[in-house]
């Protein structure tokens, strides 16, 4: 395994942010999943909440009248583990729909008393910081504006509005129809044309997938090769393969010998893949995309794929990197998200973000959105529960910061070059937010609560205080030594927190003498660090 990336600055125990046991006026800016949370859990905690959201119903992007999704997409994470820990879903597919999780999260919102304090039609304009006075919001709401003064403000408005396009577009007289992913809505108009869609990521394979059969042709343009798996392989959910300490094993599993084992695994898709050449030779365990249609597909002679795009010219003709050209009737854009628009509030830089989510001059503002200098992987809705009830952690006093000048040092080395993509694992990341805000089992005075959690499936029911434990491992998980993991997180440890839990009958002497011999720089922190940037050769480097 490649070196750990740097550990995070000293946590203190800080006093509250804000006056100790009182209710708070907390205004949280944006109703989609990570919106919703924040504002559940912080009425639970006895706050008065104000919700603003510019559309006219939750869900944020999976809102279907938002326009913010197209309306095919499924969701990439399993019924098992894509909903917050307390609102098991009903009625879903396995993997559930737009309308489907449209649904769910308007039943969360309903169930918890979400839905009343929402102001729907209402768009943040203005956030600015009065001195001692709190934080001025000012929303317009048909041709009006209300001002409101809030003790904190959490902004979920999300990250993924506004798409990117190249520097240089067709003329608008040109015989081609430019899209992007955000646009796109279904096949039926794209029928007995010639299209292109542009993006190997996750957008792109869907798009491409649907249009092949409906289209006349379907060309599908790669910069660079990437491991796309089912979402059900053999029977089981794509994320019920490993547990969260399990993809910590999976990444130190040699690149070869995970294909093999996929190959075993899924003999006839990866028969198929490796036919159409699109297989990594080199890869990335962690940063798998879901799709298990698109690799038939281009198998099949279905969607035919073509170099990386270049250009347009001005007649609306594409140009490969390859220098090929060819015309088309419609291109869809599938090249991610720009930066999200954070203009709405004063004096702020996305640099000046502690952990991708705390403002270091003044932590009472927070942002509950993805890091927006990263390609997500896994479950969002347990992930975003999870920073929310850190920020609310924070505020109380319950969980701390460092220092200011921890904060500014640990901002100028993680957040100058936000142009460099890397990858993020969301299921891996509830583990380390819920041990920062003190929502999980400590591993240092309970190593058999949290070791039972992180080995255990990644059902987000189990995340909850109380929540039910762990019955069966993951389904894969012993093509890992679990044992050698389990002493290697011990070995972390403090060894006079070893010395409490072996004293206190909390682990056994087989492995605490186990722990006792892992080799210097073996350790695995329980927050469970992974990589996060690969090189451009491709081989992973420590993030």
């Amino acid at each position: 395994m490649s070196p750990s990336p740097e550990p995070r600055p000293a946590q203190r125990r800080s006093v509250p942010l804000l006056r100790a046991g009182g209710r708070l006026r907390i205004a949280v800016i944006g109703a989609g999943p990570a919106g919703l949370t924040s504002a559940k859990q912080a009425l639970a905690e006895g706050h008065e909440v104000v919700l603003y959201e510019k559309n006219a119903d939750v869900g944020g992007i999976w809102d279907p009248a938002s326009g913010g999704a197209y309306p095919g997409v499924r969701m990439q994470s399993s019924r098992m583990s894509f909903p917050f820990s307390d609102h098991p879903p009903v009625r879903v597919d396995d993997f559930p729909t737009l309308e489907q999780v449209h649904a769910y999260l308007r039943s969360y919102a309903e169930s918890f008393g979400v839905l009343p304090v929402c102001r729907f039609g209402h768009r943040v304009s203005r956030v600015v910081r009065r001195g001692s006075g709190g934080w001025e919001v000012t929303a317009r709401h048909g041709g009006e504006e209300d001002r409101e003064v809030f003790d904190a403000v959490m902004v979920a408005s999300g990250e993924l509005w506004e798409p990117r396009r190249p520097e240089r577009l067709p003329d608008a007289s040109a015989p081609v129809r430019v899209l992007t992913a955000k646009g796109y809505r279904g096949p039926r108009e794209h029928a007995g044309r010639r299209v292109l869609v542009v993006g190997g990521g996750v957008s792109g394979a869907d798009i491409a997938s649907e249009l092949a059969g409906t289209a006349s042709r379907v060309d599908w343009s790669v910069r660079r090769p990437a491991l796309f798996l089912p979402r059900d392989c053999a029977g089981i959910y794509n994320d019920a393969l490993f547990s969260y300490i399990g993809r910590i094993g999976l990444e130190e599993f040699p690149y070869d010998r995970y294909l093999k084992w996929l190959g075993e695994l899924l003999p006839d898709y990866m028969a198929m893949y490796r036919a159409t050449g699109l297989l990594p030779t080199e890869g990335y365990h962690g940063a798998v995309h879901i799709n298990e249609k698109v690799i038939p597909r281009v198998y099949r002679g279905q969607i035919a794929v073509r170099p990386a795009f270049e250009s347009f010219g001005p007649d609306g003709c594409v140009t490969f990197a390859d220098g090929t050209t060819r015309s088309y009737d419609d291109v869809v854009l599938c090249l991610g998200y720009g930066m999200p628009d954070y203009g709405f509030l004063a004096d702020f830089r996305q640099e000046d973000l502690y952990e991708h989510h705390f403002w270091r001059h003044d932590p009472t503002l927070m942002v509950i959105n993805t890091p927006v200098d990263t390609e997500a992987f896994g479950t969002a809705c347990p992930y975003f529960e999870a920073i929310a009830g850190w920020a609310l952690a924070v505020l109380a006093g319950r969980a701390g910061l460092p220092s200011p000048e921890a904060m500014t040092d640990w901002c100028e080395r993680h957040m100058s070059r936000l142009d460099q993509r890397r990858y993020f694992d969301c299921w891996l990341e509830t583990i380390r937010i819920g041990l920062a805000a003190g929502n999980l089992p400590d591993p240092r005075t309970d190593f058999g609560a949290y070791w039972q959690l992180v080995s255990g499936t990644v059902a987000p029911s189990r995340l909850r205080p109380g929540g039910p434990a762990a019955t069966r491992p993951a389904a894969f998980d012993q093509l890992f030594d679990m044992d050698a993991l389990r002493h290697r997180v011990l070995a972390s440890l403090p060894l006079a927190d070893r010395d409490a839990l072996l004293a206190g009958g909390r682990i056994g002497r087989a492995d605490y003498e186990a722990a006792l011999l892992v080799r210097e720089g073996r350790e695995l922190q329980p927050w469970l660090p992974y990589r996060q940037r690969e090189s451009t050769a491709g081989a992973p480097v420590p993030g």
